[in-house]
C-alpha cells in the first residue's frame, strides 16, 4: 500500500481494508500501527526505517515517485508521449519497451490482500496490455508486421475479447498477404462478442474489416488508419476568473493522479447553489485540456434545472455521435447502448466534464472504464456513493473568503473604483454573503450603472434576495436556490423551512430535532440530506448552519409555507431546548445557583446528557454564541420571561471566563426584561448583577449606583435573600476600594441574614466573605476559622468555584501570618480546583497570590512564572488587573 501510493498519505482505514477486508481485528487502528512498527523494523535493517513517515491519520512512504515501478512507469509514459508528439517512433518504442520491462511477472502476485487483488492488480494488468498494444502499433507502423504475427496469435488466444489485439492481428496478417486469415480473425471475434454479450464490434473495428475487404493499405502496409474525430466541447471560461487557488491546486493534484494511475479518475466538485462549481470546472478544464489528446466532452445534466434532468442514455448517444458513430448505428436498447459507449471510449485519453448532476446514478453510466481519462463532475449533491464505490476525489467549494470576494469585484469593476470607497465594497460583499453568484450579479449592476457610487448599490443590496433578481431563472439567486429546494424530500424541505426560525449562527442535531419536533435520529437524517444537497454547511462536525442569503431564503419559505400555529410551536420548542439544557448544564457546573427555574418543557424537546462538570462546561462553551443570539432574538420577539431565564444560564459561564462585555450584555437584557414585565424584584436582581460586574471592571460610580438601586428595590419588596446578596456584593466592592471596615460590616450583615434564612450555600459564601474582610483588618486567626468553615460547606455542596475561593482565602490568611509554605500549598490547590471548574479568573487571582508568596520567600523564578501565567490569563480576559500584575513584574525586576 505504501509503495503503490508513494509520496501520498495512506489512511489507517485504507490500510485496514487492504489488510483484512471485512475480517477486521478488534482494534484495527492499533493493529495497523503494529504492522507499521514491524515494517519500520525490517527497513531499519538496511538503514531505511525513516522513509515511513507518520501522518495525522496514517503513513506515507517518503521516496520520490520514480523510485517505484508505478512512478517509473509514469515517467516512461511521459517520455513516450513526448516522443510521439515529436514523431520520433524510435524513441517512443524505446520508452514503451522500458515501461514493459518493469513487469517481472504477475503484479502483486505474493500480496495476500483481497482488496488489492481486486482493485489494483487488474489495473496493472490492463496497463501492461495497453503498453503491449502500443508497442505493436509502433512496430506495425514501422513495417515490421511479419515478426509480430506469432506474438499476436498467442496474445489473442489469451485475450480473445481484446478488440485492440484482434485488430492488430488482422492488420499484421493483412500486411503479410494473408487477407483471408485476417478476415477470419474478425469473424471469430464478432461471433464471440455476439454470443457472449449480444453486441457487435465497434465502428473502428468494422471500418478496419471494410478496409481489409477492399484491400486498402497505406504505404507501410497497414490497413488505412481510422481518423477519429477529436471533440473540443468545453464552454468558454468566464472572463476575469478570480480566487479558488486552493481548489485549483487540488484539481492539479488530481491531474497528477491521472498520469500515475492505471484506472480512470473521477473528481467531484460539490458546493451550494451559486457557489461557482461550473465556473471552476470549466476554467480548470480549459487549463489542462491539452493533456487529453483524444478530446474533451461536456454535458449539462440539468440535474437541478427547472425542467427535466438529462438521462444518461441521451448523453451516451450524444457523445457517441460526437465521437464519430453514425446515428443509424447507435442502439436504442439501454444495455447495447452502454456496451457500445464503453467500447467507443475505451483506449482514448479523454477529459469529460459532467455539469450539474443530481446524483451518482445519473453519472455512473457515463464514466469511462479505461485509464488516462478524467471525469469532472459538478453537483450540489455530495455524491457520497460515487466517492464511496467509484473512488471519486472530492473538491469542496465554499463561499469566497474576503480576499477572493474583493478580487472578484476588482477584476470586474477595476481597483480604482473600489479604492474610492473600500467600505462600500466590503458592504457589497457582506450583503452578497460572499456567494460568488450574488457577487457577480452585484458587480454586473455596478458595471451597468457606472456613474452611481458603490455605497448606493450596497444600500440597495441590503434589501435581500429581491436585490439579486436578474429576471432569469439561470442567474436569479432565489430561483437558483429553488431548484435545490424542489429536489428535497418533503421532510427535508420542512426542516430547511424551520431552520429559517433559528437565529443562528449554528445548531446541533439535537436542537434541530427539538425545532422540528422529531426524534434525534430522524433530524440527523434530514440534516444529512440538506448537507448532501449543500443547502446547509457543517462548519464543525455535528453543527449545521445556513449562509446569510440561504437563511433569508429559508425565512421566506417558513413565512409562506408554514402556518402561524406551526411556527409558534416550533419557536417554543426551540426556546425550551436551549433554556432547559442550559439550566441542566448550570445546575451541574454550579450547584449553588439560585434562579428562576423554567416551567416544564413543551413536548418533543430533547434534553442533552450532561453527565459531569466537563460535559456541562463543554455544552455551554459550544453553545455560547447561539445562546447570545437566542437571547437577542427572544427579546425582540417579546419572550421576556425566557430572556430573564436565559440570562441566568449565561451569567455563571461568562463570570468564570471573566468576560465583562458579555456579562454586561446579559445583565442589561435581564434589566430590560424585568422592566417590561413590571417585576421590581427581577429589576433588583439585574441591578445587583450589574453592580457586581461594574465593580470587578473598576467602574466604581456605576457599581455604587446599581448596588444602591438593588438594595432599595429589595428592601421595598421585603426580599431578605436579595438584600443579603447585595450586602455580599457591597462587601466585596468596599474591599476592592480599600474601605475594609465598611466591607467587614457589610459581610457580617450578610452573614446574619443568611444564617436566619437557612440557605447553606449562601451562608457558606458569607462565611468566606467575612474571612476575607477579617484578613484585611488584620485579624488573621478568626479569618482562618471562618474560611475553613466555608471550605467544609463548599465541599459538602460540591461547589468547585466556591471551594477555590475559600482555598484562596485560607492561603491569604496563612501568608499574612508568615506561614508561607502553608500559603503556597493552599494557593496551588485553589488553582487546581479553579482549573477543574473552568474558572479562569479565579485561576488568575490565585496565581497572583501564589507569585506574591514565592516572592516573599525569595524564590524569584517561581514568582515570575506564577505572575506571568496570571498576566497571560488576564490579558486574554482583557481584565484591568493585568496591568497590576505587570507592575509587580517590573518592580520585582523579574
Amino acid at each position: 500500500m505504501l509503495v503503490l501510493n508513494a509520496g501520498r498519505q495512506v489512511t489507517l482505514s485504507a490500510f485496514a481494508d487492504a489488510l483484512w477486508g471485512t475480517e477486521l481485528p478488534q482494534n484495527p487502528r492499533r493493529a495497523v500501527q503494529l504492522c507499521a512498527v514491524r515494517v519500520r523494523a525490517q527497513l531499519d535493517r538496511i538503514g531505511a526505517g525513516d522513509i515511513v513517515l507518520t501522518c495525522p491519520d496514517g503513513y506515507r512512504l517518503d521516496v520520490p515517485p520514480e523510485a517505484t515501478d508505478i512512478g517509473g512507469l509514469a515517467n516512461h509514459l511521459r517520455d513516450a508521449d513526448a516522443a510521439a508528439a515529436g514523431d520520433d517512433a524510435e524513441r517512443e518504442l524505446a520508452a514503451v519497451t522500458a515501461a514493459l520491462g518493469l513487469w517481472r511477472g504477475e503484479p502483486l502476485a505474493d500480496v495476500p490482500s483481497e482488496e488489492l487483488q481486486r482493485e489494483v492488480a487488474p489495473g496493472l494488468r490492463e496497463k501492461r496490455l495497453q503498453l503491449i498494444e502500443r508497442r505493436i502499433a509502433i512496430l506495425l507502423r514501422g513495417g515490421r508486421a511479419a515478426e509480430l504475427v506469432d506474438e499476436l496469435v498467442a496474445l489473442t488466444a489469451r485475450h480473445p475479447l481484446r478488440e485492440g489485439l484482434c485488430g492488430q492481428l488482422m492488420q499484421a496478417l493483412h500486411h503479410c498477404g494473408r487477407r483471408a486469415e485476417a478476415l477470419d480473425v474478425y469473424h471469430r471475434f464478432r461471433r464471440r462478442l455476439s454470443d457472449e454479450f449480444g453486441v457487435d464490434p465497434s465502428e473502428s473495428m468494422r471500418e478496419l474489416h471494410t478496409a481489409i475487404l477492399a484491400g486498402r493499405q497505406d504505404e507501410r502496409g497497414s490497413a488505412e488508419p481510422l481518423r477519429l474525430p477529436v471533440p473540443r466541447q468545453l464552454p468558454s471560461s468566464v472572463p476575469a476568473f478570480s480566487g479558488r487557488r486552493r481548489e485549483l491546486a487540488e484539481l492539479d493534484d488530481l491531474l497528477a493522479v491521472v498520469h500515475g494511475s492505471s484506472e480512470p479518475v473521477v473528481g467531484v466538485i460539490t458546493g451550494t447553489a451559486g457557489v461557482g462549481k461550473t465556473t471552476l470546472a470549466v476554467h480548470w478544464a480549459r487549463r489542462v485540456a491539452d493533456d487529453f489528446v483524444d478530446g474533451q466532452l461536456f454535458a449539462d445534466l440539468r440535474g437541478y434545472h427547472p425542467g427535466q434532468a438529462v438521462s444518461p442514455d441521451r448523453v451516451q448517444a450524444r457523445f457517441l455521435r460526437t465521437l464519430g458513430v453514425r446515428v443509424e448505428d447507435i442502439p436504442t436498447e439501454a444495455d447495447e447502448l452502454t456496451a457500445l459507449y464503453r467500447s467507443t471510449i475505451d483506449g482514448r485519453r479523454l477529459l469529460m466534464v459532467l455539469d450539474n448532476a443530481n446524483g451518482a446514478d445519473q453519472v455512473r453510466p457515463l464514466l469511462p472504464g479505461g485509464p488516462g481519462c478524467l471525469t469532472l463532475v459538478t453537483s450540489r449533491d455530495a455524491l457520497l456513493s460515487l466517492i464511496a464505490t467509484d473512488g471519486a476525489y472530492r473538491v469542496d467549494l465554499d463561499l469566497f473568503d474576503m480576499v477572493e470576494a474583493r478580487e472578484l469585484l476588482a477584476r470586474r469593476l477595476g481597483t480604482g473604483r473600489l479604492a474610492v470607497d473600500p467600505q462600500a465594497a466590503d458592504d457589497i460583499i457582506a450583503a452578497s454573503a460572499r456567494l460568488p453568484l450574488a457577487l457577480a450579479i452585484a458587480a454586473a449592476r455596478a458595471v451597468i450603472d457606472r456613474g452611481a457610487p458603490l455605497s448606493a448599490l450596497a444600500e440597495e443590496l441590503r434589501e435581500g434576495l429581491d436585490a439579486f433578481d436578474t429576471a432569469s431563472e439561470l442567474t436569479d439567486v432565489r430561483a437558483v436556490f429553488s431548484w435545490s429546494y424542489r429536489a428535497l424530500s418533503l421532510d427535508a424541505a420542512r426542516m430547511l423551512r424551520l431552520l429559517g426560525l433559528h437565529p443562528g449562527p449554528h445548531l446541533t442535531v439535537s436542537a434541530a430535532a427539538s425545532l422540528g419536533g422529531l426524534p434525534v435520529a430522524a433530524a440527523g437524517e434530514l440534516l444529512d440530506e440538506l448537507a448532501q444537497a449543500n443547502l446547509v454547511i457543517e462548519p464543525v462536525p455535528g453543527r449545521f448552519a445556513l449562509h446569510d442569503l440561504m437563511r433569508e431564503y429559508a425565512v421566506e419559505l417558513v413565512s409562506a409555507d408554514e402556518s402561524g400555529d406551526d411556527r409558534d410551536r416550533a419557536v417554543r420548542r426551540l426556546l425550551d431546548h436551549y433554556l432547559h439544557n442550559g439550566y441542566a448544564a448550570v445546575a451541574v457546573i454550579d450547584p449553588m445557583l439560585t434562579g428562576d427555574v423554567p416551567e416544564e418543557a413543551v413536548p418533543d424537546v430533547h434534553l442533552e446528557e450532561l453527565a459531569d462538570h466537563d460535559a456541562a462546561m463543554a455544552w455551554i462553551a459550544a453553545e455560547q454564541d447561539v445562546l447570545l443570539s437566542i437571547l437577542d432574538w427572544a427579546a425582540d420577539a417579546g419572550f421576556d420571561r425566557q430572556v430573564w431565564q436565559l440570562v441566568w444560564v449565561l451569567v455563571p459561564y461568562f463570570g468564570r471566563q471573566g468576560n465583562t462585555a458579555h456579562l454586561l450584555r446579559c445583565m442589561d437584557a435581564a434589566l430590560k426584561a424585568g422592566e417590561r414585565l413590571g417585576e421590581p424584584l427581577m429589576q433588583a436582581r439585574a441591578h445587583r448583577g450589574l453592580g457586581n460586574v461594574y465593580f470587578r471592571a473598576a467602574r466604581n460610580d456605576d457599581a455604587d449606583r446599581h448596588f444602591a438601586t438593588a438594595l432599595a428595590l429589595y428592601r421595598g419588596g421585603g426580599d431578605l435573600v436579595g438584600e443579603a446578596h447585595v450586602e455580599m456584593g457591597l462587601s466585596a466592592f468596599r474591599e476592592q476600594q480599600g474601605r475594609h471596615p465598611e466591607a467587614l460590616e457589610h459581610a457580617l450583615r450578610a452573614l446574619e441574614l443568611h444564617r436566619r434564612l437557612g440557605d447553606p450555600g449562601s451562608h457558606a459564601n458569607a462565611l468566606n466573605s467575612v474571612a476575607c474582610c477579617y484578613i484585611q483588618v488584620g485579624q488573621h486567626e478568626p479569618a482562618l476559622d471562618y474560611a475553613r468553615r466555608a471550605l467544609a460547606a463548599f465541599r459538602e455542596l460540591k461547589a468547585l468555584d466556591a471551594e477555590s475561593a475559600a482555598l484562596d482565602t485560607i492561603g491569604d490568611a496563612h501568608q499574612r501570618l508568615g506561614q508561607f509554605s502553608e500559603a503556597i500549598d493552599r494557593y496551588r490547590e485553589a488553582i487546581r480546583v479553579a482549573q477543574q471548574a473552568g474558572n479562569r479568573f479565579y485561576s488568575a487571582r490565585s496565581l497572583v497570590n501564589l507569585g506574591d508568596a514565592h516572592h516573599a520567600v525569595g524564590d524569584r523564578t517561581a514568582a515570575r512564572d506564577a505572575w506571568r501565567r496570571a498576566e497571560t490569563i488576564l490579558d486574554e480576559l482583557r481584565h484591568p488587573a493585568a496591568g497590576q500584575v505587570r507592575d509587580k513584574l517590573a518592580r520585582a525586576g523579574v
